[in-house]
């Protein structure tokens, strides 16, 4: 009999037992680091291929620090960061936190919430919006003639430090430091050039043209020093912090989020059990809970089962909407490809997974909102524990919406 604890939402954690002959298969994601805002002062002190940041920073420089979306102890990552530009003589007033716009994800935390009260009220926080057109500006025109708009605050900075979440994406196949800067920091037009239901078919190596136009950007901005940084199985904390010379944080990262989050199975099973945990400064949104169900879709048999545990309590998008609408949720997915809505893929994810499969959904949403999403409402851990009393050939994954899943048949 394996004990079984997975932890999911900000402080969920559903303990449970299933035996040697249920259990196909278990993955656990790596662990939390101890002190990310140490972790990120040495990388940033003893980076790849690159002089220590500080040797890179004048104390008269604007620094824009372009933050990603969903970072993980985003708050300590900052801390520590402000200790080395401080060491650089950066004064806090010329330090702006910048962070792309989603349309998706709720609002993040205010990640200068860790600085000393003084450097907080200097350090600015910034959130982009892409419908400012006086905060963008021209950049250059891309390899295939596109005109290429972007945030003021990078273009007109002296230094751009960016920090990504190194991760797979259903769109851009991995996420990379340059991520955060397109569409993120750009125009309303970009958003709706580059919204897609993403790639199913291809692998996360694959060419993707998005993923292309992003690293061009990064080349034509000069970025020559960038953070990335790995989620952990905990409840929202960073597992690792890499640090240095794009190309070599690139190439590392790649290798160790594989290692880490990359994971093959034999077969598929009747039963996976997925879970998705959350930060206190980054709640479980719509786009985990898709990302999580279309790993899990990967890891079952044509309809079997599939049981998320989450505290999801957000409010869904118009393209859920749609689903909702829809007599089932197979008959969604022309409908969203056709209007594509902000909210596509994640709306797109959840419709497949629900139509490849049965899924029983543990959340904080209304009972008849999932249901109306073709899924099952769980309203405890005891009926979580009762389903997999009955469960066969069952897979385990925690920290769902990080992993790529791969079946060996």
């Amino acid at each position: 009999m394996a004990s079984i604890s997975l932890q999911y939402g900000t402080s969920g954690c559903w303990h449970g037992a299933v035996s040697d002959a249920q259990l196909l298969w278990q993955f656990l994601g790596p662990e939390a680091l101890p002190d990310p805002a140490a972790a990120i002062t040495e990388a940033l002190t003893n980076p790849l291929d690159f002089p220590a940041l500080r040797q890179a920073l004048v104390p008269d420089d604007k620094v824009t620090v372009v933050l990603d979306r969903d970072i993980p102890s985003a708050a300590e990552l900052v801390a520590g960061l402000w200790t080395v530009c401080q060491g650089a003589g950066i004064a806090p007033e010329n330090l702006l936190i910048l962070q792309p716009i989603s349309l998706t994800s709720l609002r993040p935390a205010d990640p200068r919430r860790l600085l000393p009260e003084s450097v907080r009220n200097a350090v600015v926080w910034k959130i982009h919006d892409p419908s400012d057109t006086d905060g963008i500006g021209y950049l250059a025109s891309s390899s295939d003639g596109e005109r290429i708009y972007l945030s003021r605050d990078v273009l007109n900075a002296d230094f751009v430090l960016p920090i990504g979440r190194l991760g797979f994406d259903p769109v851009q196949g991995r996420r990379s430091a340059m991520s955060p800067f397109y569409p993120g920091l750009s125009n309303t037009e970009a958003f709706a050039k580059s919204r897609g239901q993403g790639h199913s078919e291809l692998g996360p190596d694959d060419e993707r043209p998005i993923g292309q136009r992003i690293q061009e950007i990064g080349w034509l901005l000069g970025i020559q020093f960038s953070v990335l940084v790995m989620p952990s199985n905990g409840h929202g904390g960073a597992a690792t912090v890499l640090a240095g010379q794009p190309d070599s944080v690139s190439q590392q990262g790649r290798g160790l989020l594989d290692d880490s989050w990359r994971i093959k199975v034999d077969q598929r099973g009747e039963t996976a059990i997925v879970s998705i945990p959350a930060g206190a400064d980054n709640p479980t949104g719509w786009d985990q809970l898709g990302d999580a169900l279309q790993v899990a879709s990967r890891l079952v048999v044509r309809e079997g089962r599939i049981i998320v545990l989450s505290d999801l309590a957000a409010d869904p998008g118009p393209g859920l909407g749609i689903v909702r609408s829809c007599r089932s949720a197979r008959a969604a997915l022309q409908p969203l490809r056709k209007e594509s809505p902000p909210d596509l893929v994640p709306a797109s994810q959840i419709a497949a997974a629900a139509d490849w499969a049965s899924v029983y959904l543990l959340s904080k949403l209304a009972p008849t909102l999932v249901e109306e999403l073709f899924m099952t409402p769980l309203e405890s851990e005891a009926e979580v524990t009762r389903l997999i009393e009955s469960c066969d050939g069952c897979i385990i994954v925690s920290g769902a919406q990080h992993v790529y899943a791969e079946i060996l048949e």
